[in-house]
């Protein structure tokens, strides 16, 4: 049974609204405006390579250099929260250039667990961040959601996405061989999960 912990100590999450930081980033649940920012910054080719969304998920540019030139809020915005599913999603934003970093997401529940994902947009990659994206979603997943293991998957040449995983504390674990993709590709695939026995909800989990 997941521990739930009290409001006090939940930080800046409430009402189904997660706040996470990290030492360069800070991760939280979306605005509409976020939304659509979190999907620019993972629709160039170099992502889809690897995430192969569906064409009508994939913002076509010139719109995505647009809606990654705006500038979050970085106060706690008070209203345009993005629809229900927006706790699952997480728009990242370094503080201090105020612009989006990129998006991560628990894309799956399994009966285990959960599966998470994510992406940093073409100005963040290879700058070391990667481990701080799956250390965030890892902690929306257990810390949050109350899941005890939490599972990813990337394809064995992705070296990049492998290096960030492990550096999150995700280990490689037995998994289907291949991935299909939402836009019909299949993929070989690698498993990293990270487990820990005593997950927690919050209480913005509670009070959504």
């Amino acid at each position: 049974m997941p521990k739930v912990v009290s409001r006090r100590s939940a930080g800046g999450c409430v009402r189904g609204r997660h706040v996470i930081s990290t030492p360069r980033l800070l991760f939280r649940s979306p605005t509409m405006t976020d939304s659509m920012a979190a999907l620019a910054a993972a629709s160039d080719a170099g992502a889809q390579r690897w995430l192969g969304w569906e064409p009508e998920s994939v913002v076509p540019e010139p719109r995505r250099e647009r809606l990654l030139d705006r500038r979050p809020r970085l106060r706690r915005p008070l209203l345009g929260w993005a629809p229900v599913r927006a706790p699952l999603l997480l728009v990242a934003i370094d503080p201090s250039n105020r612009a989006y970093a990129g998006m991560a997401a628990i894309q799956e529940v399994t009966p285990d667990g959960c599966q998470v994902g994510g992406s940093l947009s073409p100005d963040y990659r290879d700058r070391g961040l990667g481990a701080e994206l799956f250390t965030a979603i890892y902690q929306l997943a257990h810390d949050h959601f109350g899941y005890a293991e939490v599972r990813a998957g990337t394809e064995p040449t992705n070296a990049a996405c492998i290096r960030s995983l492990q550096s999150a504390g995700f280990v490689l674990v037995a998994g289907s061989a291949t991935h299909l993709l939402p836009d019909g590709r299949t993929v070989p695939a690698a498993w990293f999960a990270r487990t820990d026995p005593n997950p927690v909800i919050c209480p913005a989990v509670q009070h959504r």
